[in-house]
């Protein structure tokens, strides 16, 4: 990983790596310091995957950090948030947990029993060198007879766990997900990472974060029972909630496994029945509405409706296209690569296709870069999209109508079912895997294409008839 691709806050220092940070403007008044660095215990050539972990781990510090700045109790942080602090003293002091826990040596406290002296320095002596605030915290607490402030709090859990032996087993439900997703070596800046952490971070809302003993598995179920029902009420298809859930429960049978934790196997209860939200497919008057009003209003929601319309795409898969490198549409044979982008990331390696286009070419051509961009840049990039439909065509269409459109536009008119997979991506049509081998160069004389692209006009020749009688300049001529 070059330097230049270091996530947000992440500087190198000679071989090292470390997290530094400002102080937030509004704390500056309370913090003796305007900057806060850790440093994340690796070197300029550890992996993406390991400064994504450490880098996460290393926010999450700070954050903890400024929060103390604004409420110095205990009492409002979980032991788990107390150990951190406590470990983030230890990281910056380059101090491990344990690091003095076998400084004695038996033979030699033997003999310190037998002559009731001191031979050697204890695991206190060393602490009481490394962390010499201790005494002074015990000093004052004693002297003014009060409790610990956070901070203080950290620097006692810091000088007592320098001294003790490390436990093996991780203490919370949420440093078990973090041990997991070192495991797994999850990269949590990538997509696919943001989508994990995100899941995880849905499930916790519910089941709360806790520390681990045996009856654990007990407060998990009944958290998972509690975010199932809001689910549910919420209209998610069981299935969703399976999808949303296997991440999780994933984590907890790895770490019973991995940690020897003794759990009994967690359970989901049955789920109550739903009623599947029907997709209905776009009604030819419906399709004349929504391409008449895409060509009139002419924006880059317009150039993903049609894109879509014809190739039975979802909103991600636009989301995913490369301007550069999928668009085509100054072919002779105008087509789209619908092959996932860099990360590929469609939802099954046969949505992986070559999407002709027979009508709104120049409109796309102007306007689909945009769509790519916007699409790619929120978290829902059906929505927008969805809210068009609503508008345009009528309330009861979402944006996945439109592959069950497409779909049915083929059947209603006979076409050959493998060129209708091809272009859809459905299973079937794995003629695309071949095409998507020969480049741009070798598509546009392929003949394949040119199967597909006559098997689209096929397709879509209401549309085509329907905007050849609007005498609409923007349509490409069928060719015989």
């Amino acid at each position: 990983m070059s330097k230049k691709n270091y996530p947000k806050y992440v500087k190198a220092t000679g071989e090292t790596l470390r997290y530094q940070r400002a102080i937030p403007s509004k704390l500056l008044h309370v913090s003796h310091k305007q900057l806060w660095t850790t440093p994340l215990g690796l070197t300029v050539a550890a992996s993406e995957s390991e400064v994504a972990v450490a880098w996460a781990e290393a926010n999450k510090s700070f954050e903890l950090h400024c929060r103390t700045l604004e409420n110095s109790s205990p009492a409002a942080y979980t032991e788990n948030e107390l150990d951190r602090l406590a470990e983030d003293i230890l990281r910056r002091k380059g101090l491990k947990s344990g690091q003095f826990a076998d400084v004695l040596r038996p033979e030699i406290t033997a003999q310190e029993e037998a002559a009731q002296q001191q031979f050697q320095a204890h695991s206190y002596n060393y602490a009481d060198h490394v962390i010499p605030e201790f005494d002074d915290i015990v000093d004052d607490l004693n002297r003014e007879n009060r409790q610990p402030t956070v901070q203080e709090e950290a620097v006692l859990r810091a000088w007592k766990a320098v001294q003790t032996r490390q436990k093996k087993k991780p203490r919370t439900l949420n440093s078990l997900w973090e041990a997991y997703l070192l495991n797994r070596s999850v990269n949590v800046l990538t997509r696919d990472g943001k989508r994990i952490q995100g899941r995880w971070d849905n499930v916790i809302g519910f089941v709360k974060d806790t520390v681990v003993t045996p009856d654990t598995p007990d407060h998990i179920e009944s958290g998972i029972d509690e975010y199932v029902e809001h689910e549910l009420d919420r209209g998610i298809a069981p299935t969703s909630i399976y999808r949303n859930l296997r991440e999780p429960l994933a984590c907890f049978k790895w770490a019973n496994r991995h940690y020897r934790l003794k759990w009994r196997s967690i359970e989901i209860q049955p789920m109550r029945k739903h009623k599947s939200k029907s997709k209905l497919p776009l009604t030819y008057d419906a399709q004349f509405t929504l391409v008449e009003a895409c060509l009139q209003k002419s924006d880059w929601v317009s150039g993903a409706l049609l894109l879509m319309l014809q190739g039975g795409c979802m909103p991600s898969e636009v989301a995913r296209l490369r301007p550069d490198q999928d668009l085509n549409l100054n072919a002779k044979t105008p087509y789209v690569i619908i092959s996932g982008g860099d990360e590929s990331q469609t939802k099954q390696e046969a949505r992986k296709r070559i999407v002709p286009i027979v009508f709104g070419v120049e409109l796309m051509m102007q306007v689909l870069p945009t769509a790519i961009e916007r699409l790619g840049g929120v978290k829902e990039p059906s929505a927008t999209i969805t809210n068009r439909l609503k508008t345009v065509v009528g309330s009861q269409y979402s944006s996945h109508c439109l592959r069950h459109t497409f779909r049915s536009n083929g059947l209603s008119v006979a076409a050959n079912p493998m060129h209708l997979q091809a272009i859809g991506g459905w299973t079937g049509g794995n003629v695309n895997k071949v095409m998507l081998e020969y480049g741009s160069a070798g598509l546009e004389q392929s003949e394949v294409l040119l199967k597909l692209y006559e098997a689209s006009q096929q397709i879509h020749r209401h549309i085509l008839g329907y905007l050849g009688r609007q005498s609409d300049s923007n349509v490409v001529p069928i060719r015989g």
